[in-house]
Order: C-alpha cells, then structure tokens, then sequence
C-alpha cells in the first residue's frame, strides 16, 4: 500500500470510528508537562508544526482550567539539565525524567507528521509516577482543521471539551496562523521572538497565541531590565559614594566619577545621568590618566539635554563647552552637536505635524463611519473603541508624550478592563503607553501613582508592562 493509501486508510478510519474512544470520565490530574512534539517527517523545513502544535496545545490546557500545565521555561531548564548528561530528550525514560525534575503527574509525549495536506497527530498520556501510558489520542485530518483535531487531544486529555478560545483563525489562514507562529517560536531572542510574533498578529489579527506569547516574551524581558536596573543602580550609588567621599584620595574620587559619568552614557541613562553631571561640575574634582572630570561632565551634559530633546538647553550646554574647552579634541564633534540639534528640532516639528494630520484624518474618517452605522442603526462600538485606541497608538510609536497621556488614560478609562483576551491586552498597553509618556514628560510622582493604580486594578498585567522597570528605575531625588 502507498503511502497516500495507507494516509487515506487511516483518514476514512477515524471518520469512520468516530476518531476515539470515548474520554476518561473524569479530568487528569496534573500538573502535567507537554513535552516538545516530534516532527516525524525529519525535514527540518517543517519544525514549525512541532513547535506550534505543542505550544498551541499548552495554551489550551491552561485555558481550560481544568488542569495545571507546567510552564515551558521550567521544562527546558529541565531538558537541558539531562542534556548535559548526554541524555536523549526524545527517549521515554529521559522524558520520564524530565516530569519528575519539574514535579509533573502526567507526562504528554506527541509527534506530529504531514503527508501531503493530510496530517496526523499522536500523543500519549503517561503517568510519571509508574511509566504507565494511560491513553493515547490520535487524530487525522486535513492540515486545514488543524485547531479542531488539536481540540480533540485536548479533549482526550482533559475528559472534557477544552473552553473554545475567542479568536482562531480556519481553513488556509488557519495553516498561515500556525505556521508563522511556529516559526516564531524557533531559536530566537526574545526582542526577536517579539517582532515576529508581532508580525503574526498583523497578519491574522486576534490570533490569541500569538499575543499570549507576546504578552509572556514581555514578562521576561521586564524581568531582566528589573534585574539589569538593580545591578545597575547599585553599582552607580557605589561609584557616587565614591565620588563623595572626602576621605579618599583626591584620584580616587576623580576616578569614580568618570566610572560614573562613563557608566550613565554607554547605557543611555540621560535623565538620571543629567543630575550626577551637575553634581560634578560642582565638585571641581582633579584630572585622572588625562581626562577632565569637569569636561567629560560638561560634554555629557550637552549630549543629554540632547537627548532629552531640550533644545535650548542643549545649545547653551554646547557653547558653553565650546567656550570653556576650546583646545579639546571633542570642539568638531560639539559644534555638530549643535548643527545636528537643528536638523533634529526641525524634523521632531515636521512629525508632529504629519501626525496631527493623522489623527485629523482618523477624526474624519471614524466620524463618517460612525454615522453611516447610525444611519443603519447598527452598533458603532467597534468604530468608536479603535478610533480611541488610535489615538493613543498613534503618538505613543512616534513618542509625543503630551499626545499620547491623556489619549491613553481616555482610552482604558472609557473602556474598562476589557471583555475578552483582546481588549485586555490594548488597555493594558494604553495604561503602559500612559506611564511611559509621563516619565517622557517629567512627571515622576504621576508615573509612580498611575503604576500603583495598574497594580491596584490588574497585578498580573502591571508586573509584566515595560514602563514598570522605568518607574523603579526613577530617584528619590527627580522632581517634578
């Protein structure tokens, strides 16, 4: 028998049987670990399915509530800790290993393999404790109903119809979804992962796993920017300790406070780098291995001001420089820096302009929708909910912070929490958008508050947004 008969036999056969058994009667109990599922056709091409199809189904089961799934960051440390061993991660006992290393009950081992549009999904349910294979799940079909038999091993899994999620894509576009999503999920960084998975949301909009991943990617990327801001604001209050200390030796302070200066720019920290310019400036400290530190401050503070789109300030900063240090190799550089802050000016003014322009146009365009579903007495909830998320989209991605606040505080204070996954998602990005925009603004202790009110209404959502390591990251010393 070919291979398109045999994939054919076994087709007609699930249709003819009903696919499977019926399922355990009651839930699994978990925690359960969903190992990586297994591309059988061996062409690398093709690892996309694997990926998807596993990641996919983990959403599921957690979605469903019915059982706890172990997170895959704690099954890959664990995989890779056997790996070091010279432990093959697709052999069963190794897999056995790996549940009782992250506390599993119920292990799920699949593989997944496509002939032609036809493709077939095995998995196996197994004890952890005993090694016993409970059941087995296994499904064939077009590629095309993808979603549907994966709910079918959930099913199997679970004992019970998985909760449908909000938004999935069908048929090609359903194909497109996964594989995109699974090419995503491939050996990237997360900033990387996080571009793509963006790009799988443009083109299937509401694809939910794509911005649960993207909602999780940002959870870790907080996290290390939390751990990087810690490490880093100790190592400047040690240098500024330093700095101040009239017991140490006059180099020994110059040094630091190069270390100081040196560590704020590399690391763009232009706000907080501002003020520890100003405070050397004011201690008149001696030249240490030929550097000044008075003229590193005073050429540092230019480029902040700078940076921080000060424009006037910038200037005075500059020529003030070029005034004081006249010989320095850095004068060419500095008198760019002025030209560069023309150019620079003129160009944040023509933005601004377009985007006026752009929400004008946005303005126009959702009032005459509007009324044309009013004309039709037809609901105009969605038009009006994406007009206020534009408009505060809109300036967050150009960062105009005076647009974006109040535009972003209107929208999630208009729209509530949000009634599905979406719409929870776009009002925690409005609140994340309106803190970042008050930090842009100066607004310190406005920034901090509206982070203790995120927290205070949605703990997981706040936890995982980019401006909370910015807020921590804010002195005790900024004012307002």
């Amino acid at each position: 028998m070919s291979a398109w008969a045999w994939w054919t036999f076994l087709f007609a056969l699930g249709l003819a049987t009903g696919g499977q058994a019926a399922p355990p009667e009651k839930p699994r109990e978990g925690p359960a670990a969903v190992m990586p599922f297994r591309n059988l056709n061996e062409d690398p091409a093709l690892d996309w399915l694997g990926r998807g199809m596993t990641e996919t189904l983990v959403s599921d089961l957690r979605a469903s509530g019915l059982i706890q799934v172990v997170e895959r960051e704690q099954l890959t440390s664990a995989i890779a800790e056997l790996a070091l061993q010279d432990l093959s991660p697709a052999k069963d006992s190794t897999a056995l290993r790996v549940g009782r290393l992250v506390g599993a009950r119920l292990l799920v081992l699949g593989s997944v393999q496509l002939a032609g549009k036809q493709v077939r999904i095995n998995a196996r349910f197994i004890s952890v404790e005993t090694g016993e294979v409970l059941d087995t799940a296994k499904v064939t079909g077009p590629l095309t109903r993808i979603f549907s038999l994966q709910d079918e091993v959930a099913t199997r899994l679970l004992g019970t119809t998985p909760r449908q999620r909000p938004s999935r894509p069908s048929g090609e576009s359903a194909v497109k979804a996964l594989e995109s999503f699974g090419r995503a999920l491939g050996p990237h960084t997360d900033e990387e992962r996080a571009v793509l998975l963006r790009k799988v949301l443009d083109d299937a909009p509401g694809f939910y796993y794509a911005q649960e991943e993207i909602t999780r990617t940002q959870a870790r990327l907080a996290t290390y920017r939390l751990q990087a801001t810690s490490l880093r604001k100790a190592t400047r209050s040690k240098l500024r300790a330093m700095m101040e200390d009239a017991t140490l030796r006059p180099l020994e302070r110059s040094a630091a406070a190069l270390q100081l200066l040196d560590h704020q720019q590399t690391r763009f920290n232009w706000r907080s780098g501002l003020q520890d310019t100003e405070r050397v400036l004011e201690l008149s400290l001696s030249p240490y291995q030929g550097r000044d530190p008075d003229e590193v401050a005073s050429w540092y503070r230019a480029l902040a001001l700078s940076n921080l789109e000060q424009w006037d300030r910038a200037n005075a900063a500059a020529e003030a420089y070029l005034q004081r240090f006249p010989e320095s190799p850095n004068v060419t550089v500095m008198e760019m820096l002025l030209r560069t802050n023309a150019v620079r000016r003129a160009d944040r003014e023509r933005e601004r302009k377009e985007l006026l322009r752009d929400l004008q146009d946005l303005e126009t365009t959702s009032a005459r929708s509007i009324a044309e579903l009013e004309a039709k007495k037809a609901s105009t909830t969605e038009v009006r909910r994406e007009r206020d998320w534009r408009r505060c989209f809109l300036p967050s991605t150009e960062h105009h912070a005076d647009l974006a606040q109040p535009a972003c505080r209107a929208y999630y204070e208009t729209w509530g929490p949000g009634a599905n996954p979406r719409e929870q998602v776009l009002v925690r990005q409005a609140r994340d958008s309106e803190i970042t925009a008050l930090i842009g603004l100066q607004r310190y202790k406005e920034a901090r508050a509206r982070l203790d009110a995120f927290r205070a209404v949605d703990p997981e959502g706040e936890r995982d947004s980019f401006s909370r390591a910015s807020v921590l990251a804010i002195q005790a010393s900024d004012d307002d």
